[in-house]
């Protein structure tokens, strides 16, 4: 038998062992070969958006690949230490460091062949899907099938490189112990635990007093950093110190700890949750930041404001503009070149300050424009009767009405003698400017004193189509940072900021997100299988002195639940405090709602992956146990 057949044996005979690391494997090679797809889809190679959304791909393309490295890494080192035992005796047997450099390389490497191989094909017959979803979420033009020779090449070739480097990485692992410790494998008798009662009360501490900071605290760049850093080191010691205290507790209570079998339970959980404190810990972490990321960006995408102006570009020229007419032209010629057909329309108003407390000393800018030019401008404009001294106040786009909550009556004008009289408040009508509508008699007398400005409106079809000319006309007129005499804006451009960026995050954060919660859910099956044998033993002994095999699968589904659903609640509690503050700070109203939905949905991914790993480990314990 060659060392190839002989890998191939191995991993044959162990494929229950290695099913949730093919698996996991195999996810992230398909995701990452639909991202390629999608990144040599020629489709993208012009427009704006396009280039930004390649731009995203390709960033959770290394996102992805660069926690497909560590998860790889780890998998492989939970599959090394349970076979340190079958090493050893390799070694005894004459096996050379050579031979067992060999004897993993090509196992690794049968694994991910095959794991890429399984993830391409399900990458192939989901592109189509993926593509629809992406499109649709990101509100693109429809994207045509297309499987570029480029995403094959580069998927294959940088995971094949992967699974080949973490296999010589790895041996150190071996060639670190000698053949006495690898012969006892994992069989090593396991020292009392001893937790530090000062740090389980700073456990306690930290994790108090962030989440009271979380609560209550004016939250700031440096307060969200060191809530983070204590819920972060709270979290930890939850792990290593306090949730060992907890089930000393529990040992203490005598009637709970002898009822049934709670003695086995709680037992062998006080070792597994301090021996798996860092894996706990970083499961609860990737998991919250995945859980409040998507629930984030499905808040922003859900909170898009709704488009109020009727024209899809404006422009406001101020008096002190003296390039004008140049950027007029600039726009016509933009038109022309694009042989789009267009409507122009133009209307003067002023430009004028009003306050509502001179002791806060809190000032607005208003354009202010007759109510004749108003109805002739504005499409669709209520023709009201406005007498002398009244007026309308149309909100701006990202205007906010709140200033006149507490005096909805009038307006005072900055250095004018003149209280305008709101017959209502309405919602915004233009994308620029907060409009102030008055009678004309009420107009002229203002006009006598201001300089008049001039508000432009273009009408244009297929507006989406417009980003790449829409960002040109802004670089001219609005430059880099702010031009003072003039604004501009376009529908396209808010469409672009306002909905297609949140859309594409929320599509790439999503697979990110479920590939995170997929391999936290993964670390914790290797971990049950790495001490699978010892467990195997343990319940074979204990069903000699009579332990059924329906209080083993009890005792053992309640072990597992434990282990895979404790760090997925505390990660629920880390993110309702995040989800919280951005509620409170950052003006999300819905963020909870969306939260919710967000955790039920990774709830529901999380159970069907227990539900799975408890029916093999269960399988495994009663084929060994009861054969």
């Amino acid at each position: 038998m060659t060392f190839p057949q002989f890998a191939y044996k191995n991993i044959t005979r162990n494929l229950r062992s290695y099913l949730a690391f093919y698996l996991s494997s195999s996810f992230a090679v398909m995701i990452f070969f639909m991202f390629a797809m999608f990144i040599f889809h020629p489709a993208l190679e012009k427009g704006y958006m396009n280039s930004i959304a390649k731009k995203g791909m390709v960033f959770a393309e290394w996102v992805i690949f660069g926690f497909s490295i560590f998860f790889i890494l780890y998998s492989a080192s939970a599959f090394l230490k349970t076979r340190k035992k079958e090493f050893g005796i390799l070694s005894i047997q004459g096996g050379s460091p050579k031979q067992l450099r060999l004897l993993i390389t090509c196992e690794n490497i049968f694994i991910g062949m095959v794991s890429i191989l399984t993830g391409i094909l399900g990458g192939t017959v989901l592109a189509k899907m993926f593509f629809t979803a992406g499109t649709y979420i990101v509100e693109m033009e429809a994207l045509p099938l297309y499987l570029p020779w480029k995403a094959f090449v580069l998927t294959f070739g940088v995971f094949l490189l992967l699974f080949t480097f973490i296999s010589q990485f790895t041996l150190f692992i071996i060639r670190s112990e000698n053949t006495i410790s690898l012969l006892k494998g994992t069989e090593k008798p396991k020292k009392e635990l001893k937790p530090s009662l000062i740090l389980s009360l700073l456990g306690v501490l930290f994790l108090g007093t962030g989440y009271g900071m979380a609560l209550i605290a004016k939250t700031d760049m440096m307060t969200g950093a060191i809530i983070l850093i204590l819920t972060v080191i709270g979290t930890y010691l939850f792990y290593s110190q306090l949730s060992v205290w907890i089930l000393k507790l529990l040992k203490r209570n005598k009637k709970f700890y002898r009822k049934g079998t709670n003695l086995l339970w709680i037992s062998d959980l006080m070792y597994h949750v301090r021996d798996n404190a860092r894996l706990f810990f970083i499961v609860s972490i990737v998991s919250a930041v995945a859980f409040t990321s998507t629930g984030t960006l499905a808040t922003m995408k859900s909170i898009i404001p709704k488009q109020v102006s009727p024209f899809e570009m404006e422009l406001i020229s101020y008096p002190t503009n003296k390039d004008e007419k140049n950027q007029l032209d600039f726009i016509q010629n933009q038109f022309n070149e694009k042989s789009i057909n267009y409507s122009q329309q133009k209307v003067e108003g002023i430009d004028i300050y009003q306050y509502e407390n001179i002791q806060k000393e809190t000032f607005y800018r208003l354009l202010v424009i007759s109510q004749k030019d108003a109805s002739s401008f504005f499409p669709g404009f209520e023709k009201v009767n406005l007498e002398k001294g009244e007026g309308i106040y149309y909100g701006s786009y990202a205007g906010n009405q709140e200033q006149f909550q507490r005096n909805k009556s009038s307006i005072k004008l900055l250095d004018q003698n003149m209280s305008i009289v709101l017959q209502s408040i309405e919602r915004p009508i233009s994308s620029l400017a907060q409009i102030l509508v008055i009678n004309e008699e009420s107009y002229d007398h203002l006009k006598q004193s201001s300089d008049t400005l001039s508000i432009y409106g273009f009408q244009i079809p297929n507006w989406k189509d417009t980003l790449d000319m829409s960002q040109a006309i802004d670089s001219y007129i609005v430059g880099e940072t702010y031009n003072p005499n003039a604004e501009y804006t376009s529908r396209a451009i808010d469409y672009y900021a306002n909905v297609q960026i949140p859309s594409l995050s929320l599509f790439i954060g999503l697979f990110i997100a479920i590939i995170f919660v997929l391999a936290a859910g993964s670390f914790l099956y290797f971990r049950l299988y790495t001490d699978l044998y010892e467990d195997r033993k343990k319940y074979k002994s204990l069903a000699k002195i009579g332990l059924s095999e329906k209080e083993m699968v009890r005792n053992a589904s309640l072990q597992i639940g434990i282990l895979f659903f404790l760090p997925f609640l505390l990660a629920v509690i880390d993110t309702a405090f995040a989800l919280h503050v951005l509620q409170r700070e950052g003006g999300f109203p819905k963020i909870l709602h969306n939260g919710v939905i967000t955790i039920l949905g990774f709830f529901g991914l999380q159970l069907l992956y227990f539900l799975a790993i408890r029916s093999s480990y269960i399988k495994n314990l009663k084929e060994y146990v009861y054969r």
